[in-house]
């Protein structure tokens, strides 16, 4: 299984995980980072959450013995909401609306047009999640998983 992104959202004390696979924006975020760049608008990049992975593979957040940890009862996983990295919706918007309308506009093009479409898809879900999540000032992270 590769990596990829989910994206989940803060808002007003609700934590949802829901989320479609974005592993076009992963596996291209490279790509992506340097097209925020040249768009100046903040990266991709900064928007992801590495807290999955470190408690899987690093050293467990809670754990200091080795034991097995209580799942938390807001998010059902081994870590809480506070150990995770927030970022505020309408951050998120800028940029990813930025990078839609560039790949989009063939800012990439050295990705085929089957790569393209989806990439485009998995950027207009993460952009109507939080579409949804910014009014209320709502935060999101774009969660890295394998």
């Amino acid at each position: 299984m590769g990596m990829t992104l989910w994206i989940h959202t803060l808002e007003n004390g609700h934590y949802s995980q829901e989320s479609e696979d974005h592993s076009l924006m992963h596996r291209h975020s490279e790509a992506l980072d340097a097209l925020c760049d040249s768009l100046q608008v903040q990266r991709l990049s900064e928007f992801f959450d590495f807290t999955d992975l470190e408690y899987n593979y690093g050293e467990d957040l809670d754990d200091e013995c080795g034991e097995d940890v209580e799942p938390d009862p807001i998010t059902g996983l081994g870590y809480g909401i506070a150990d995770m990295q927030w970022f505020e919706a309408q951050a998120g918007l800028a940029t990813l609306g930025q990078l839609h309308q560039a790949v989009s506009a063939m800012a990439l093009p050295e990705l085929p047009p089957v790569q393209r479409s989806q990439l485009l898809a998995e950027l207009e879900d993460c952009l109507q999640v939080l579409q949804n999540t910014a009014p209320s000032g709502g935060h999101f992270h774009l969660a890295v998983l394998e």
